[in-house]
């Protein structure tokens, strides 16, 4: 495809890792055709989780990076998603792990994720 010295703007969920529009244009101010016809510019929610996000839920995405390698916060670039994402009410969440936590997102280990999948098991 040719280039052009417009685009079209695209963010990556930061919860889903979905590509999603903007509905924003982009232009190479120098009008050099310098742009492919979408361009990716970084991370944002997608209108799904955006939406869960809005219903005070908090996304816990699991990953399979070793704990051990002393990761004290998580890069977005740096997760290995495994594609399971668990969504827990804040107000739960805070209880459950008895901390608060105001972020929209979380990295979780495997066994944090079943361990929520066992309490969900309980509920029902």
């Amino acid at each position: 495809m040719e280039k052009s010295y417009v685009s079209l703007e695209k963010k990556i969920c930061i919860i889903c890792g979905k590509e999603h529009e903007t509905n924003s244009l982009l232009l190479d101010t120098r009008l050099k055709d310098s742009m492919e016809k979408y361009t990716v510019t970084g991370y944002d929610h997608c209108e799904d989780c955006q939406k869960k996000v809005d219903d005070n839920y908090i996304a816990m995405i699991e990953i399979s990076n070793d704990p051990n390698k002393g990761y004290a916060t998580m890069k977005t670039e740096d997760a290995n998603r495994t594609g399971t994402i668990v969504w827990v009410r804040k107000k739960a969440a805070d209880q459950i792990f008895n901390l608060k936590i105001d972020t929209p997102m979380v990295f979780v280990q495997p066994e944090v994720v079943k361990y929520l999948q066992e309490l969900q098991l309980k509920e029902n």
